[in-house]
């Protein structure tokens, strides 16, 4: 029996539960048998729910930028009026944050291998970035988009990671 596309991205997605970990360990070294195994698939099963291994690696960087922004939006969402920024750094710099490498920025975890990547995996990846960062957009200081992006860019990286 044929499953439907859907069926496969499903199931795809039980690879994330341990994606930072695996991957900001191995720096996505590791190979496919091992992978699908982690997961309770089999090796012949990876191409029908990826193209490629950099396919895999691209959903699990896109998938923990995700996570990672719906972190930040919660902490700044229940933070007192004008304190959501403040919040959203907090939680970042917070000890149970800084005790969870897996859940961390996975630019951190993954910034040598990024370089390595082919540019058309670069370019997604940096999508995902970008992404992340228009969710947060609205919490940072500036008048315009460009002040708020500047902001952005500097505030983000200096707190050790995106």
């Amino acid at each position: 029996m044929r499953y439907s596309r859907e069926h496969k991205r499903g199931t795809g997605r039980r690879f994330f539960p341990w994606r930072l970990a695996r991957f900001g360990s191995t720096a996505g070294h590791e190979c496919i048998g091992t992978v699908m195994k982690k997961a309770g698939l089999t090796k012949g099963g990876f191409y029908r729910h990826f193209a490629s291994k950099d396919d895999l690696f691209v959903e699990a960087v896109a998938r923990a930028f995700d996570e990672m922004g719906t972190g930040m939006l919660e902490a700044a969402k229940s933070a007192p009026e004008g304190q959501a920024l403040r919040a959203i750094i907090e939680r970042y710099l917070s000890t149970g944050h800084a005790n969870s490498p897996g859940m961390g920025c996975v630019l951190a975890a993954l910034g040598p291998e990024l370089t390595r990547k082919p540019l058309s995996v670069r370019k997604r990846i940096e999508a995902a970035r970008e992404a992340y960062r228009e969710r947060l957009l609205p919490f940072v200081p500036g008048r315009t988009r460009e002040e708020k992006v500047t902001q952005f860019q500097l505030l983000f990286p200096s707190m050790r990671g995106c």
